[in-house]
């Protein structure tokens, strides 16, 4: 049990207007707790109350055997302690609300008025929210501002043009009435002003980019050829119209190479060694063009923290297709049943042999990436529930949740999430914590239930995934990523080293989920896209962290 000293303060600009409340908490002498923010629209008195109860919420948190709350207003003091009767009816129902929680708490509540100035810091939280507020409304309608240069002056007026207010920046004056009767009390600037300033920014941000050195990126990625490189490369540039030099190197060995790498600021694709990074002193990113980074040595990454690492997510689409297309396949028996028919065998009425509908089955996403939420949005629309896994939940995955997620939960839930999949969809990035990830218990736990992989191969380990199938454990498989893969010596190879192709109940996939006739075309321009956020100085997009390996 402890003793709790709240301080309370409700604000209001104007009255009515948006309201917002500070709450300063101490427990047994120690500040523990500072609240500022904005609660919507109403009066100062109205902000109070709003104040008082979201700092007994808080203070009941604390099991408090004593409550001493501070409020500047003696109005609202006097109504808590029954001396004045509440008249307002929109007060009413805040002051049953607080009596609720007096009720609930285990010590006993004292209402005490205090005056403004030993309360300041409360006041001064109230007052910061409604400031913050004030401003982000005057920063958003500066957006939709026209802003012409004059001699002296601006002139400023609505994308409508309809009226346009003088804005003289060098004495921070405009004609607008909000700007003599609001800004200045509350030390702000009117959206007119704000506007002016973003258009000096962006003049600023202009003159710089006129006087930058040319930006030279290195393409060393194979993903296509270098002539679909330049081509790609260099249309988007004619569009954009940057200072950009892409140095795409054809049949040069590595040693010529490396007479490139003290003039680039990105390079895109390639594997490079501690000496490469150390004669790239100018590099700040390196670009993978496309979603696996699996490959990369990550330890060597790690000693040059001020290199960003990236990857693009554009083929988030055609890999949820790939995905789907194996689950139907799997679902709907294509694969057996086209095999069969060639030879005149026949499946279906005449051999009581259904295939499985969709709507209504449970699907498990293990990996709820960019490329996981596009799967879950298509089996919402086969009528399917989904129960996903995701390494780290993040506020945006909880609002998107209710969309198209009957439950997403971490690591800790991959049993349950098998134990309600009839499909169970692998999309996870391959690092040392998913490697064979998925082994013998797992499978064992998948009895009658189908599995689709479209990651990679060795976050299901190998050996026990032939067996699972073999011995029919799982109902089916459809595999698009493997174990053993083609080599410029040897162009035919199989898979695995398991006799998986000779499995009647798996369908099999040659690595092509992400290769479709759009989705290249969408990597190459996202990798142009992070090229221009580092030709502007900004952060660049899809970044992969050297300490998760994704």
């Amino acid at each position: 049990m402890s003793k709790i000293l709240m301080k309370v303060d409700g604000s209001c600009y104007p009255n009515p207007g948006n309201m917002a409340i500070g709450i300063v908490i101490y427990k047994d002498g120690e500040l523990v707790k500072k609240i500022s923010e904005t609660i919507g629209y109403g009066t100062n008195n109205i902000a109070e109350y709003k104040a008082l109860i979201r700092g007994l919420e808080e203070a009941k948190k604390m099991n408090p055997e004593k409550i001493e709350v501070y409020c500047d207003s003696q109005l609202v003091v006097k109504q808590l302690n029954k001396i004045y009767r509440v008249r307002d009816k929109n007060i009413i129902p805040l002051v049953e609300q607080i009596e609720e929680i007096v009720r609930t708490l285990p010590g006993r509540v004292n209402f005490l008025w205090n005056r403004r100035d030993n309360n300041f810091m409360a006041d001064n939280l109230a007052k910061k929210a409604i400031l913050t507020e004030e401003k982000k409304k005057r920063e958003k309608a500066a957006e939709n501002l026209k802003v012409e240069r004059k001699e002296n002056y601006f002139l400023v007026s609505s994308s409508k043009g309809r009226k346009s207010y003088k804005v003289e920046i060098d004495t921070t004056r405009c004609e607008c009435a909000d700007f003599s009767q609001r800004a200045l009390k509350m030390k702000l600037e009117c959206k007119h002003l704000i506007a002016v300033r973003n258009y000096l920014q962006k003049e600023e941000e202009k003159r710089k980019l006129t006087d930058r050195p040319r930006l030279k990126v290195l393409v060393l990625s194979t993903m296509v050829t270098p002539q679909v490189w330049r081509e790609s490369l260099e249309k988007l540039n004619q569009e954009m119209g940057l200072n950009l030099e892409f140095i795409i190197p054809e049949g040069e060995t590595r040693d010529s190479i490396k007479k490139y790498l003290p003039e680039v600021e990105v390079i895109v694709g390639g594997k490079l060694n501690e000496e490469d990074l150390n004669q790239a002193k100018k590099l700040k990113l390196f670009q993978v063009p496309f979603a696996g980074v699996d490959e990369l040595n990550f330890a060597l990454f790690k000693k040059f923290p001020e290199i960003y690492v990236s990857n693009v997510h554009a083929n988030k689409t055609a890999v949820s297709e790939h995905a789907f297309a194996l689950l139907l396949a799997l679902a709907k028996k294509v694969v057996n049943y086209d095999r069969d028919l060639r030879k005149g065998k026949w499946h279906g009425f005449s051999t009581k042999e259904p295939t499985l509908q969709l709507e209504g089955k449970n699907l498990g996403i293990i990996g709820l990436g960019s490329i996981g939420w596009e799967i879950a949005k298509k089996a919402k629309s086969f009528g399917m529930k989904v129960y996903a896994l995701k390494n780290k939940i993040n506020e945006e995955d909880l609002e998107k949740k209710v969309e198209a997620i009957e439950f997403l939960g971490e690591a800790k839930d991959l049993l349950k999430v098998i134990e309600k999949a009839d499909f169970i969809i692998v999309a996870l990035p391959l690092t040392s914590k998913t490697r064979a990830l998925i082994g013998g218990k797992e499978l064992e736990l998948m009895q009658g239930k189908y599995l689709i992989n479209i990651a990679r191969g060795e976050i299901i380990e190998e050996e026990a995934l032939f067996i699972a199938l073999e011995k029919k454990v799982l109902a089916g498989a459809a595999i698009d990523t493997w174990y053993q893969y083609p080599s410029p010596q040897q162009r035919e190879v199989l898979p695995s080293k398991y006799d998986f192709h000779k499995l009647d109940n798996v369908v099999m996939s040659p690595h092509t989920a992400g290769y479709t006739d759009k989705a290249l075309e969408e990597n190459i321009k996202s990798v142009f896209d992070n090229v221009v956020r580092i030709y502007y100085g900004e952060l660049p997009e899809n970044r992969v962290d050297p300490e998760l390996e994704y």
